[in-house]
């Protein structure tokens, strides 16, 4: 019996190793991925954040240029109405009256005839009829210009020139005192923006000007000195950065730590997300210790247990029986036997008989347990709100997918536009039954053996896991547009909630999910930019997610997509 529980120990004791290398390597595989998502989502942030305020202050200078091209208008009035009001006293009454800076007015040929501001005496008469891009209010021509400053100045001029048909003067301009106006440069704007954004202690996100190399913003809430390693002087580290990949997790000696970082490439800045790896390492390290303690004892209680119950069930019935059997052959009387509870060959076969129920009483719990692992590892899989998979269960299922020998079909990648609309102005529980309702499209448009699953928010996929036509693909998709259109009646006409569709075939070049989901992901990306409630198939496989387009490649779709983007602005524009 003790090498039978020597055994078990050794058996045990590999087990317990085997599991928690296992579990270690897994545990900073996760922890790795974890990290560099966090620092990614954080960036994009960031980079929202960023953008957020720039066309806030880009509307704030629109509303300033209406208000004093209003103002200018009201001068050219007041002075066309009142010819004495062109003298200097006039002058300084009105600019009091206008808040300005200064106002001065011009003849037809672009003679100053008075201004309230000496230096303006002193310009160049030339200046004002010269100017350009002329546009009209009210049957008024003007003109506004502000100064476009470098990255780190403000625009030291702004002013407005009016057109007038007064017989008095034929142009008036109105010039603002720009530091009163609170302009700030693109540098002061993510320096403040930077401020305004919350990061754990040990994760920094920082901007450097591509120009200065030196930095000019930080989050607040962490350490506010950054050393570089390779880039002590702004010269090296601009040449570090731009050698560096984007997107990219990198370690970076910063502070005397090696530190995980990842990088953007900015106009004007690159942008730098970085975190502490001794605190990732030590949360490992401190898990692996938990896990070692618990897996210890349950190794040891299991033990215990085992060689409790193997004494008082199994052992103790070998010894009724080797005991029976022993009374059988000394010639024992039926009486002593069954007062010893074995009479005869009849209780041979109750003792096996009771062995063998003993066995299927084990069986059984043994069972129940698999049963209850079963239903457990399920619902790990599984979207609580849609029944779908959820976003480790399908990513599990692709790698195992992918690894057969001939993998083929489609991957699908599905975003409700306009989503947000519906949460902003009915709540998230009528969200939530949109949601569920696209999801019972999917599952009605696709075939049982499809893996269907939501990765989170408003955004599924789908796993077609057998090769598809091109024509059949594009009825497939033409049918879920037109089923998603009616299943969400008044959400599509109310709010324009549609959905966009970006595919990618499944052929076995690509083995990685993580490069099918970028080929997905651009596919969904030119999709949207397309106008949404469509779909695109990425037969090219492109994967490129850059802002802005480096002409890898002269058939890339996407490429495209960009130029008509940018097109369309300046025609805006």
């Amino acid at each position: 019996m003790k090498k039978l529980y020597r055994r078990l120990a050794i058996i045990l004791l590999f087990s317990t190793v085997l599991i928690l290398l296992f579990f270690t390597i897994s545990l900073y595989e996760r922890s790795r991925r974890g990290n560099y998502q966090y620092l990614s989502q954080l960036l994009g942030s960031v980079e929202t954040n960023i953008r957020n305020a720039s066309n806030e202050y880009e509307e704030r200078l629109e509303l300033l240029k209406d208000d004093y091209l209003n103002r200018a208008l009201a001068v050219e009035y007041i002075l066309s109405s009142d010819s004495q009001m062109i003298s200097d006293r006039g002058l300084d009454i009105v600019k009091g009256l206008m808040e300005i800076k200064s106002i001065s007015v011009y003849d037809s040929s672009g003679k100053m005839i008075g201004s309230t501001e000496d230096s303006m005496k002193e310009r160049s008469a030339k200046q004002v009829k010269s100017e350009e891009f002329w546009q009209e209010k009210d049957g008024k021509p003007y003109h506004i210009h502000i100064d476009q400053a470098e990255f780190d100045t403000i625009p030291s001029s702004f002013y407005v020139i009016v057109q007038s048909d007064s017989p008095y003067f034929s142009f008036v301009r109105i010039d603002m005192d720009t530091e009163n106006l609170e302009f700030l440069s693109r540098k002061e704007l993510i320096e403040k923006t930077l401020k305004q954004a919350t990061t754990e202690y040990d994760t920094s996100v920082i901007a450097i000007g591509r120009d200065s190399g030196k930095i000019v913003g930080m989050t607040k809430n962490n350490q506010q000195v950054i050393r570089i390693s390779g880039g002590e002087n702004a010269k090296d580290l601009l040449s570090l950065l731009e050698s560096l990949e984007e997107d990219k997790p990198i370690l970076l000696r910063i502070n005397g730590k090696y530190q995980r970082t990842v990088i953007t490439k900015q106009e004007g800045m690159f942008l730098a997300a970085f975190t502490d790896l001794s605190q990732l390492y030590g949360d490992i390290a401190w898990t692996f210790f938990e896990g070692l303690i618990g897996i210890g004892t349950i190794s040891v209680l299991t033990i215990v247990i085992v060689r409790v119950y193997l004494k008082k069930y199994l052992f103790g019935h070998f010894e009724l029986v080797k005991t029976s059997i022993r009374g059988i052959l000394e010639g024992g009387n039926d009486t002593d036997i069954e007062e010893a509870g074995i009479p005869e060959l009849k209780a041979l076969v109750e003792t096996i008989l009771e062995l063998e129920k003993g066995y299927i009483s084990k069986s059984e719990g043994i069972s129940r347990m698999e049963d209850q692992l079963s239903v457990a590892q399920s619902e790990a899989k599984s979207d609580r709100l849609t029944g779908l998979y959820n976003r480790n269960g399908f990513e599990r299922h692709v790698e195992e997918y992918l690894l057969q020998p001939n993998p083929s079909g489609v991957l699908v990648l599905f975003d409700l536009d306009n989503f947000k609309r519906v949460n902003d102005m009915e709540g998230h529980p009528e969200g939530d039954r949109i949601l569920e309702r696209f999801a019972e499209c999917l599952s009605a448009g696709f075939r049982k053996t499809d893996c269907i699953a939501r990765l989170g928010g408003d955004e599924f996929i789908v796993l077609v896991q057998n090769r598809v036509s091109q024509g059949i693909l594009e009825d497939k998709f033409e049918g879920i547009l037109t089923s998603v259109r009616a299943a969400l009646g008044n959400y599509y006409a109310k709010y324009g909630v549609s959905v966009s569709i970006g595919a990618v075939p499944v052929d076995g070049t690509i083995k990685s999910y993580e490069k099918l989901y970028r080929c997905a992901d651009t596919a969904l990306y030119i999709a949207k930019h397309l106008g949404k409630d469509r779909f695109y198939v990425n037969y090219k496989k492109i994967s490129c997610m850059k802002r802005k387009c480096i002409q890898c490649r002269k058939d890339c779709p996407r490429s495209k997509v960009l130029e008509l983007k940018n097109e369309k602005k300046a025609e805006e524009e």
